[in-house]
Order: structure tokens, then C-alpha cells, then sequence
């Protein structure tokens, strides 16, 4: 039988088969052996165990359209990036490295400013910032509700969406109330370290109009370089430079100190000088790690 990964816990699986109905499995060992590990979002083949506690077991995975590694998901159409504009303050280097990522694995983002009544200004601006670059955008707060229709139309029916941001900027409030009931705990702001505390533990996929919608656990990091993101995939998070690039003299322009260079001809004009100084941080930084590696690499052969 076909189904759907919707929460994994504990080594047991729930699956979500073609027929509605929701069944329990456990993996067969080949996965361990071969290091792989079922995720929530993973579309399998299952067949009966004979264990009257655990009645399945996952035969096979299918082929993934992507995955991600934090938040450990599968199948992933559009993802959500919750950031809240006061409380905790805003990582904009962490939304544009989810970014990044969202354009290598081809997952379209969607970005939700939350908390804008803290700080509406500010709110208001980042909005903006990022819609001219290119994303969806919206806003939230005590006075403004999104509506779930909005968020269906990035993604479409039978999308599968996903919730990613740093914890305490209102991700399962959100999720919450697209699916018009309290499904996820909320968690409040830790007053000492002024960020979010963690309520969501685990990942599970929630009914959505036909698709699926999931929460995640929240947090505050990500190292591009560790991911295995090439300097020039640093590009694909920033559409709004991309977009100006072509108009470059230069095929290969870093975007940098390039004669003729379209891009920082228009910073400050089409592109937020921000977005920019982070693009070039990011794309410099890989680029220096990778001659390093491949330096390192080279010296280690001819020894």
C-alpha cells in the first residue's frame, strides 16, 4: 500500500494512506544499514509485519522531490518563514540563508512577518524590502489576521507547506489559525534570553486543503558551508540580483568590484543595500572556504 509520512516518533511511523485512513509502521533494518532515515513528508510503500502493536512496516521510500535538514522534512512545495519583527528581533541573515536554500531545492518561500503591531514602521519596511524583491509576503499581528486562502494561493491545492523560523516568532499561533483550532502548544519569550522557547518537539503533517501543512521545531542557526551550498548557488536566494545580473558585462560577475557591473550600479536603487551586503558576505565567505578546501585538498594529494 501507498501512503504518506506524517509523524515520526520513537523509531514508529504514522502513515497517512491513499484511503484517508492512518496506520502505524516501523522501518525494515535495510534503511539503518544503509543510513537512511524515513522523514515526515516521505512518500513510501508499506505491507503488513504480523505485530499486532506496530501492524506495518515501510518497505520502500520513494523518490524524493527534496528534503530538508533542518527542519527534518520531505516533499516540501512551499515553505513558510515566520519572522517576527520585535521580540525576538529579526535574523535576517538566518531568512536569507533559508532563502538560499528554498532556490537550490527548488521550494518556493513564503515569508510571514509577524508581530508587526510591536513595531509596524519597521514591519512595514521589511515587508516591502522583500516583496520588491520578488517573494510573497505577509504580515501579521494582534490586528491582523492572514487569511488561510492567501497563504493556499503560493502553493495550491494539494501543496504540501511547511513552518520554518527561529522559535518564539509565532509559528504554531499561525499554523493554529490556518487550520482554525489549536493543534500546536504556544510557547511564550524567555525573558532572560529574549528569544523564543521551544514548544514544537517534533514535525507532523496536519490535513490543508486537500495538502498538508506542518510545524517545526524553531532555530537559530544555519551554516551555508556546512550544507554543502556552492558560492555561486548563493545567487538563487536573491532574485531581485539575479534578475539585474543579466545585465552584466561580464558573464561570470561576482557582483562585486566587476567593470560594468549592473548589480552595484543599482544598490540602494532596485536592491536594498542590505540584501546586497548580506549577498555579498555569503557568496565571498563560500568562496574563500572553497579555495581553502580545494588548497587543502591539493596539498594533502601531493604529500
Amino acid at each position: 500500500m501507498e501512503g504518506k509520512i506524517t509523524r515520526g516518533l520513537g523509531g514508529i511511523y504514522n502513515i497517512r494512506l491513499s484511503s484517508g485512513e492512518n496506520v502505524s509502521a516501523s522501518a525494515r533494518g535495510v534503511f539503518r544499514k544503509a543510513k537512511i532515515t524515513p522523514t515526515v513528508g516521505d512518500n513510501v510503500s508499506i505491507s503488513s509485519s504480523g505485530d499486532p502493536d506496530v501492524p506495518y512496516v515501510i518497505d520502500r521510500i520513494n523518490k524524493r522531490k527534496n528534503s530538508l535538514i533542518r527542519p527534518p522534512v520531505a516533499n516540501v512545495d512551499v515553505l513558510i518563514l515566520c519572522f517576527a519583527v520585535k521580540d525576538p528581533e529579526p535574523d535576517l541573515k538566518l531568512l536569507d540563508k533559508m532563502l538560499i536554500i528554498c532556490g537550490i531545492l527548488d521550494i518556493k518561500p513564503c515569508i510571514i512577518f509577524t508581530k508587526c503591531d510591536l513595531n509596524d514602521s519597521y514591519g512595514q519596511s521589511l515587508f516591502e524590502t522583500y516583496k520588491n524583491a520578488g517573494f510573497d509576503c505577509f504580515r501579521s499581528g494582534i490586528d491582523e489576521d492572514i487569511d488561510p486562502q492567501k497563504i493556499l494561493e503560493t502553493g495550491g491545492k494539494g501543496a504540501t507547506f511547511g513552518f520554518a523560523g527561529p522559535s518564539g516568532v509565532g509559528k504554531s499561533t499561525l499554523c493554529n489559525g490556518l487550520l482554525e483550532g489549536d493543534v500546536m502548544k504556544v510557547g511564550d519569550i524567555s525573558d532572560r534570553l529574549k528569544r523564543g522557547k521551544h514548544t514544537t518537539r517534533h514535525v507532523e503533517l496536519f490535513d490543508f486543503f486537500g495538502g498538508f501543512i506542518m510545524d517545526t521545531p524553531g532555530f537559530t542557526s544555519l551554516s551555508l558551508f556546512e550544507l554543502g551550498v556552492e558560492y555561486k548557488s548563493v545567487i538563487l536566494g536573491y532574485p531581485e540580483i539575479s534578475k539585474e545580473g543579466e545585465n552584466c558585462r561580464f558573464d561570470d560577475c561576482r557582483h562585486a568590484s566587476e567593470r560594468d557591473c549592473a548589480v552595484t550600479a543599482n544598490v540602494g536603487v532596485t536592491i536594498d543595500q542590505g540584501r546586497y551586503d548580506r549577498y555579498r558576505e555569503f557568496e565571498e565567505e563560500l568562496y574563500q572556504k572553497r579555495n581553502e578546501y580545494t588548497g587543502r585538498k591539493k596539498i594533502l594529494y601531493e604529500q
